[in-house]
Formats: C-alpha cells, sequence, structure tokens
C-alpha cells in the first residue's frame, strides 16, 4: 500500500506540470497542481475557483509565492487595487524570483511613475530570469526614448548589467528617431558610464541606412574618435588600425578568396593589403570603405604589386554613390604580374543623390565565368586628394576618367 501511496504522488507530480486536472485527481493535495489549477481559473475568469484553489495551496503551502500572486490577481480582478499591491508585495518577498509578481510590480511601479523601483525589479528578473527579455525590452524602450525617463535608465545602462548589449542592439535600430539614440547615449556619459564601441557602430550603421548624411557629419564632428568626416580615405596605409563603418576597412570572407592585412614581403615592416585567389569562380567584392566626401573633383592614388594574377578581366577598384550605386569611378582592369608601381582614379562626386559614396576592390565579371581567379595581388598607400574645380560646362557632364599605370 505505502509503494502504491509513493507511486501515486510521484506519478501526481509529473502531472502537476503538464495536467493539473488529473494531477488533483490522483492527489488532491498536491501544491503545484493545485496553483496550476488556480492560474488556469485566473486566466479564464472564474474568480471565485481561482481564489478557492490558491487558498487551498496555501494551507498545504503556507510560504507559497505564485499562490499569493494569485490572490493578488484576483484582488486586482475585482478593483481592490490596494489589495493587489498588498499581496504581490507579500508573494514577491517571500519568493523573490516569482517572475510573474516581479514583472506585476514593475509595471505597476512604471504606471505610478516610480522609474527607479520599476527599473530595479526589471534589472533583477532580467540577471535572474533572461528568458523575459521579449516582455521587459519593450518596456525599456519606452522609458529610454522618453526624456522624462532616459535619465533613470542612463544610471541603470552605466553600470554595465549583462542584458545591456541585447538591449541596446535592439533599441539603436528600433528607436523611433536617431536622436532618441543620441540622447541615451550622453545621458549615459552624464552618468558616467561610456557608450560601447559595438553601440556607436550600430548607430553610424543606422545613420547610414537611413542615408541621413548630415547627421552622420555631425556626430563625427562632435565625436573625432569615432571618425572623421574631413578625412578622405581611412587608414589607407592599411595598417591595420581602423575599425567600424567608419573608420577604416571592411574585409569581408568568400571561399575562393583571401583578403587581409599582411606584412609586405619586400619591404620590412611595412604593411599592406594581400590578396590571394585559389583558381575558382570568387564573386568578390569584400574589400570596401564608405567615404564622405563632399561634391567635386577628385584624385585617387595607390600601388599595387601582383603575382602571376590571371581572370578573364581584372580586379578594380569602384567608386560608387550611396545611396543609388550610380558609378563615379573606376580604375584600370588589373591582372598579370607587375613588382609595386602606381594607379590612379580621377573622379567627380555629383551635387545630388551622393551624401556617401563606396569604395569597392572587386573581380570585374559580367558574367559566372568570369569570376574564375587565381593568383596574388597587394594593395598599399590609398590616398584620395581634393582637385580644383572643374569648369561648370564639365561639372554638368561629369567624366568618368581612368588613368592607366605602366605594367
Amino acid at each position: 500500500m505505502l509503494l502504491w501511496l509513493v507511486g501515486v504522488r510521484g506519478y501526481s507530480d509529473y502531472l502537476a506540470r503538464v495536467l493539473p486536472e488529473r494531477a488533483l485527481a490522483l492527489n488532491p493535495s498536491q501544491p503545484e497542481a493545485l496553483l496550476r489549477a488556480a492560474e488556469s481559473a485566473l486566466l479564464t475568469h472564474r474568480l471565485g475557483e481561482a481564489e478557492n484553489l490558491a487558498r487551498e495551496a496555501l494551507r498545504i503551502a503556507p510560504m507559497s509565492g505564485p499562490a499569493l500572486r494569485v490572490l493578488g490577481a484576483v484582488a486586482e480582478a475585482r478593483g481592490d487595487q490596494a489589495r493587489a499591491r498588498q499581496l504581490i508585495e507579500l508573494a514577491v518577498a517571500v519568493t523573490p524570483r516569482d517572475t510573474a509578481g516581479q514583472f506585476w510590480l514593475a509595471i505597476n511601479a512604471l504606471v505610478a511613475r516610480d522609474l527607479g523601483d520599476c527599473l530595479r525589479r526589471l534589472d533583477r528578473l532580467l540577471r535572474f530570469e533572461p528568458q523575459v527579455e521579449p516582455d521587459a525590452f519593450p518596456i525599456l524602450a519606452t522609458i529610454a526614448v522618453s526624456p522624462a525617463g532616459v535619465g533613470a535608465i542612463a544610471g541603470t545602462l552605466a553600470q554595465d548589467p549583462p542584458w545591456r548589449g541585447g538591449f541596446m542592439q535592439q533599441l539603436i535600430y528600433q528607436a523611433p528617431a536617431a536622436t532618441d539614440v543620441l540622447r541615451l547615449f550622453r545621458a549615459i556619459s552624464a552618468e558616467q558610464g561610456k557608450v560601447h564601441p559595438g553601440e556607436w557602430d550600430a548607430l553610424i550603421a543606422r545613420l547610414i541606412a537611413a542615408n541621413d548624411w548630415i547627421r552622420l557629419r555631425r556626430l563625427l564632428s562632435a565625436h573625432p574618435e569615432l571618425g572623421s568626416a574631413n578625412t578622405l580615405v581611412h587608414d589607407g596605409a592599411f595598417d591595420g588600425d581602423g575599425h567600424g563603418p567608419v573608420l577604416g576597412w571592411n574585409i569581408g570572407r568568400v571561399p575562393g578568396a583571401d583578403a587581409m592585412i599582411s606584412e609586405d614581403p619586400s619591404a620590412a615592416g611595412n604593411r599592406a593589403l594581400r590578396l590571394q585567389f585559389h583558381d575558382r569562380r570568387v564573386p568578390f567584392r569584400h574589400v570596401s570603405q564608405l567615404l564622405l566626401l563632399q561634391p567635386g573633383p577628385y584624385r585617387l592614388t595607390g600601388r599595387v604589386r601582383l603575382v602571376d594574377l590571371q581572370t578573364p578581366r581584372g580586379l578594380a577598384w569602384t567608386l560608387t554613390c550611396t545611396p543609388g550605386q550610380a558609378v563615379i569611378g573606376k580604375s584600370e582592369l588589373l591582372s598579370g604580374s607587375s613588382d609595386w608601381r602606381a594607379f590612379d582614379i580621377q573622379f567627380q562626386v555629383p551635387e545630388d543623390n551622393c551624401g556617401g559614396q563606396s569604395l569597392v576592390l572587386a573581380v570585374e565579371a559580367r558574367i559566372a565565368a568570369e569570376q574564375q581567379i587565381v593568383g596574388e595581388a597587394w594593395f598599399d598607400d590609398l590616398q584620395i586628394a581634393a582637385l580644383a574645380p572643374r569648369s561648370s560646362a564639365d561639372a554638368a557632364h561629369p567624366k568618368l576618367e581612368t588613368v592607366t599605370g605602366s605594367r
């Protein structure tokens, strides 16, 4: 008989998590089943049944925070807000990790404009129950984009809680306006906190995606550590000291090619861009940099060394407008073998639809077969210089000019 009773209680404990009604049929005093049944009754607004089940759970387990929370929810549903708060505060006092109770108190603190209490509770929840992020982050975002709330949440973020990274990335991309993000950044700094490099990068990426060149230039002028809008090309010597969307090169990966900043074997201590291609079709366009050139004429210069680079057409540096992708400059098609030599491009940035520019190194190919490439290429000392303005006739009809270096 005792063995049967142990078996029934063990099975009812399992059922309490999945089928509380069946668990109660086997063991009417199973606390977890009582609680789950009470919560189920509450969800369908059977308040009397929910109250009775929660009270029975409390009789069996007097320190059950979730049962107290259910009673608080019943009181709230009946319009007794003071009683509800009293019960739910007691619930989280005896069971601090009761997620639903803490969340209820956080929401009610926000309604009461007690931002300090709201943030403390959400911070605790996110530290111990990261699965609540989808529910908590929108509340935090509401506080963060509000002029009345930004100071309060900045103090919390300045302490670098473990959930900050995920929250900030989401907020930066989803905030109604970039100015909301900039206001939060200023508030974090005012609280002696630091805006992380990845957060700056995300904001810059947002401004670029929105083609908000005016605000981007203003941001770079105010924060020269992020990059200068007056620097025509960053890290042209390929020393590898640039990072982020506007401080240097974006070097990606693609099967069939290796692109890296490497020691130049022909000049001790010098670093350069090195490309290796492994004799296959490669849709290569994986070295690029965003430029912020003002309208006008420019000249790009650089040096190249080729080691048996074989491809149907060649490698080329191309300058395009962002947005629009209009080509405003292109280098000669590079292939074959050569020692270090110069190359250059003259180009014109138009007045309209060219707030930013993209400088890209790519395999020139009109069809897939022309992507076949093998060999090696090195690049160094890229510079861009502004030229004297052209005549009004030339400015109205800008030419695409290419200067070919000797091989």
